[in-house]
Formats: structure tokens, C-alpha cells, sequence
């Protein structure tokens, strides 16, 4: 799913100071969601959101699955931000690299202006050392770290696809250890039912799914986030809806293409 900023795909920062920049993190639950079924996650599949800060459109997204290379296949996000949000510019071009063959992350790479702060940022997982190695270059300087990391971590974006590859079913109930810099947390999520779910991609039914984080600051959820998927084998993500400290945030569908096709843009 995100995403989305570095800072908050690795850990959430300690403030950010617009409601734009918090509608589009949002994103950190989107990031990285293509359908795992035949016909959806593969090359060309494309999944278009919205961003709603406060019931009011600030952004809006971008998630294709690039063409793979071997078993890996990049999951590229591109947000900015929009409607009265504009004036606040924001944009993202986040690339999560997904191992499709042991259905886990190996990096990512991040390009980003944040109101005229521009930054490039990448993170590498070494699974056999159990090491991940975060670098971030801003204003000319570039500062890298490395992190223990479990062999089975999923970094955030990621735990949400791995989600979508399980068998859904009513009181589900889902575990999975997420990487951030602040150490590695226990993500949890449970299926509460079915609803039918109206976005301006159709009308769907849809499994709600409550997910459970580990934000602090003003990022603190007030209540747990809540995660519609289409209760179909291409379990598309069809909303999001988070509470933090700062406000209410919702992630909508806006437009979907299956895999099979290259996007062209």
C-alpha cells in the first residue's frame, strides 16, 4: 500500500504541519495493493484513488504494477496533492520492489518535493544478514543507516499485499511482523463482515477489514484503520478510512485495470 514519504513508509515523523501532507500519507495504506489473483496483480495493472482530508478532496493517486524483471515486479505509487490542497505542492514517485516469488519486499525508491523540499530516498533488504539499509539524500547530503530486520518482516505497504493474498473469510484473523526504523511491530487485522461499497469505479461487495498499527505522535490513530477489499479474488483495495490525532482521513477508488496490459503512463 504506502505512501508516501520515507519518512512515514519507515516510520511516521513526529509532526507534519499541513493537512495536505496528512491526506497524502495516507497512501502508506495503498502503496503497494495490487490484486494477487490472475488478471490483477501482474504487469498493467493500474488502480487510481482520491485523497479526502476532513471531507475535503486534497489529493489524489497512482498505483501500477511496472513490467518484471525476473521474479521481482515493481509496484510504482505517484501522488500529488489536489483540489484545495494545490496550492501545497506535494508530489511522490515511490517504486516498491515485490519479490512475487516469496511474496516479500526488497526495497524501494522514493522521489519527492514536499512544498519545495525535494529528497531521494531508497531502502535495500537483506534477508540472509537480516539487515535493512535506509539512505536518504537531501540538500546535497546523504545520511544512511542500517536496521536489524526479522527474515519474514514485510515493511508496511507491503503487509497490507500480503494481507490480500490470504483467504479472506468472516472473523478472520491476521498477523504479520512490519519493519520500521523504530523496530519491528506486529500488525494485526481481522475481517468484521461484509458491506456493499459505492466508489465512482462501481459498486462493490466487500470485506471490511480492521487493521491495527503502532503510530504515535500525530499520528496516533484515535481508532483503528479500517480497510475495504472487494470480496472477490482480485480483492480490490476499494477504501480506506483512518482517524489520527491531526484528523480523519479517507482513500477512495476512482478507477481500475486489471494486469495484462503495460500502462502507459
Amino acid at each position: 500500500m504506502a505512501s508516501p514519504l520515507l519518512n512515514f513508509h519507515w516510520t511516521m515523523p513526529s509532526c507534519l504541519h499541513s493537512p495536505a501532507r496528512i491526506a497524502l500519507s495516507a497512501l502508506l495504506l495503498l502503496a503497494a495493493l495490487p490484486s494477487w489473483a490472475a488478471g490483477g496483480f501482474g504487469p498493467g495493472e493500474q488502480i487510481d484513488f482520491t485523497i479526502d482530508y476532513l471531507g475535503i478532496r486534497t489529493g489524489e493517486a497512482r498505483v501500477v504494477v511496472g513490467q518484471a524483471e525476473g521474479p521481482v515486479w515493481p509496484v510504482i505509487t505517484r501522488a500529488r496533492t489536489d483540489g484545495l490542497a494545490a496550492i501545497v505542492d506535494i508530489r511522490e514517485h515511490l517504486v516498491s520492489y515485490w519479490d512475487s516469488s516469496k511474496r516479500l519486499p526488497r526495497g524501494s525508491d522514493l522521489q519527492a518535493i514536499e512544498v519545495g523540499d525535494r529528497h531521494n530516498d531508497s531502502a535495500r533488504f537483506d534477508r540472509e544478514s537480516g539487515k535493512a539499509t535506509v539512505r536518504v539524500v537531501r540538500k546535497g547530503k546523504k545520511v544512511e543507516n542500517t536496521y536489524p530486520l526479522d527474515p519474514e518482516a514485510q515493511d508496511f505497504a507491503s503487509a497490507l499485499l500480503w494481507l490480500r493474498t490470504q483467504p479472506l473469510s468472516e472473523n478472520g484473523r491476521y498477523e504479520i511482523p512490519v519493519f520500521t526504523t523504530n523496530g519491528t511491530f506486529l500488525l494485526q487485522a481481522t475481517v468484521v463482515g461484509r458491506e456493499r461499497i459505492e466508489t465512482k469505479a462501481g459498486t462493490f461487495d466487500a470485506w471490511k477489514v480492521e487493521v491495527r498499527t503502532a503510530f504515535d505522535g500525530h499520528f496516533a490513530s484515535k481508532r483503528d484503520t479500517f480497510v475495504w477489499l472487494s470480496a472477490d479474488e482480485s480483492r480490490i483495495p476499494l477504501r480506506v478510512s483512518a482517524e489520527f490525532a491531526l484528523g480523519s482521513i479517507v482513500v477512495s477508488l476512482s478507477g481500475y485495470r486489471p494486469g495484462g496490459q503495460l500502462a502507459q503512463n
